[in-house]
Order: C-alpha cells, then sequence, then structure tokens
C-alpha cells in the first residue's frame, strides 16, 4: 500500500499542472492500464465531505444505489455495449470491512460469465489539510481482474474550489486482457473513469445549491 500511495502521489504530482481543470489520461506499461481524470469542483469542503461519505456509505449498504447517482449513465447493463456488467448482489462483511459482490459479465455474441464474485476493500480517509481520500482495491475476483485500484482524491484549493481526481489501476484476468485491447479500453473502461467522475461533481453541484435542510443525507441500514 504504501509502494502505491508513493506512485500515485508522483502520478499526481507530475500531472496536475501539465493537464487542464478537466483532463484525462491513460498509461499502458506491462499489461497494466493507469486512467487519471481530473476536473475542480466549485463547492465547499463540507458539500464534498458528505457526497464522499455517501459514495461510501451506498457501496456498503446500498450498492444498487450507486446506479441511480454515481454509476448512473455508465452503460454497465445496457445491452448495446461492447461489454455488459450486471450486478446481483453484494453484502458487506462487518468485521472484515471486505464487500463479496456477485456480477453476470456478457461479451455481446462472444461469451457470458454467470456469478462472477468480486471482493473490494472501500475506505475514506481524511487528512488535517482537509484532503479527502476513498480508496478502492479489488482484492479477489473471478476471471475479470487480476488486481485493480481506484483512488477518488478531493484536494481543496483557493476561492473555495477543490480538484476532484479519479485514479484507477487495472490489470484484467487472461480472457479480458485478450479482449480488451488499447483500443477497447477507451470504448469500454475509459470514458466510464469519466463520467463516474463526472457523476460526483453534478452531485456536489446538486448539494452546494440546495439549501441544508434539503440535503440528500448517506442512508442508514
Amino acid at each position: 500500500m504504501k509502494k502505491l500511495l508513493t506512485y500515485l502521489f508522483v502520478f499526481l504530482c507530475a500531472n496536475l499542472y501539465a493537464l487542464g481543470n478537466d483532463s484525462i489520461s491513460t498509461v499502458y506499461q506491462d499489461g497494466e492500464f493507469v486512467t487519471q481524470y481530473q476536473l475542480r469542483l466549485k463547492v465547499s469542503t463540507k458539500v464534498s465531505a458528505e457526497v464522499t461519505d455517501y459514495f461510501v456509505n451506498d457501496f456498503h449498504n446500498s450498492p444498487g444505489n450507486l446506479f441511480n447517482w454515481a454509476l448512473k449513465d455508465l452503460g454497465l447493463q445496457n445491452k448495446n455495449n461492447e461489454l455488459i456488467i450486471i450486478f446481483k448482489s453484494s453484502v458487506n462483511d462487518d468485521k472484515t470491512k471486505i464487500t463479496h459482490g456477485i456480477f453476470d459479465i456478457v461479451v455481446p455474441g462472444v461469451i457470458t460469465f454467470n456469478g462472477i464474485k468480486v471482493d473490494a476493500l472501500v475506505f475514506k480517509n481524511k487528512n488535517i489539510s482537509g484532503i479527502q481520500k476513498i480508496s478502492a482495491n479489488i482484492i479477489y475476483s473471478d476471471l475479470l481482474l487480476k488486481n485493480a485500484t481506484g483512488i477518488i482524491t478531493i484536494i481543496p484549493q483557493s476561492n473555495n474550489e477543490q480538484l476532484l481526481t479519479t485514479y484507477v489501476k487495472i490489470k484484467f484476468g487472461w480472457f479480458f486482457n485478450l479482449f480488451i485491447t488499447k483500443k477497447r479500453y477507451k470504448s469500454i473502461v475509459e470514458w466510464r473513469i469519466k463520467k463516474f467522475t463526472e457523476n460526483i461533481r453534478v452531485e456536489c453541484l446538486k448539494r452546494q445549491n440546495n439549501v441544508p435542510n434539503k440535503l440528500i443525507q448517506p442512508k442508514k441500514q
């Protein structure tokens, strides 16, 4: 984990000023795709904290609700896509904090994988500088992924702005390593990372523009 965080820090610093306000980049090396997308938020730290809390809570307790906002319009369950990922069920283990998910994965006209198991560990950190970070680590996956890490970072800026960065590092399992070429990665994965990040921004702006007592609160179960 320490090595990963060091790599992320270097990656962020190298691209922070080279990229524009809303920018995406992908690097492919040794069978791994590394994508970073960044954008700016004109919202308070309080609002962004509510949204990141909302995301983690939904992931653990109401993952299906994520399709209503964070995963909205990503087309993961759309029959017209090159790769269809159908969410079946999810259970969070309170002791280990691991979320055990089950999915059906369809490559239309090629193959269907039913009941794919994916175990993920998702948690949030916030440091004294106000930097918020959600880390998602895939610790087990049948066929789909060999390993994967996703990190959402929100860094306070001047003028009540914040820099939102989504960093994703993926190494696919044997079948999808062959199927998802560099070209397909852009049409299957990269644009979804961009859309997901923009969905986080939309939720933040929606809350920022509402009066405090109308803010959507994380669901409790």
